[in-house]
C-alpha cells in the first residue's frame, strides 16, 4: 500500500455503525407502531437512509464522479426496478394471502 494512501479517521466509522445500528432499531420499532399503509414507506425510507450511509462510507463512493458512480447508479436503478415489480405485484392482488 503506497505510504501517502488517504484515510478516512475511525471515529466516522464508528459513528456510522451506531447511526445503522440506530436506524436498524428504529426500523424494528416501527414494525410494532400499527402504521398501516404508511409503514411500507417509513420501512423503504429508512432503509434507503441505510443504504446510502453504507453506500457513500463503505464502498468510497464520496468525492469526485468517476466510474464507480456510474456502477452506483445502475445498481440503485436495478433496485428502484424491482421494488416496483414487487409494488406492482402487491397491487393486483385481489385479496389479502390467508
Amino acid at each position: 500500500m503506497k505510504s501517502g494512501a488517504k484515510h478516512e479517521p475511525a471515529l466516522l466509522y464508528v459513528m456510522a455503525w451506531l447511526v445503522l445500528v440506530l436506524l436498524t432499531g428504529v426500523s424494528l420499532w416501527t414494525a410494532f407502531l400499527g402504521l398501516g399503509m404508511y409503514a411500507p414507506v417509513v420501512e423503504f425510507g429508512i432503509a434507503a437512509t441505510q443504504a446510502a450511509i453504507i453506500f457513500i462510507l463503505f464502498m468510497r463512493l464520496k468525492g469526485p464522479p468517476s466510474l464507480k458512480w456510474l456502477f452506483a447508479g445502475s445498481g440503485f436503478l436495478w433496485l428502484l426496478f424491482l421494488y416496483g415489480l414487487s409494488t406492482t405485484d402487491y397491487a393486483t392482488r385481489q385479496g389479502w394471502p390467508s
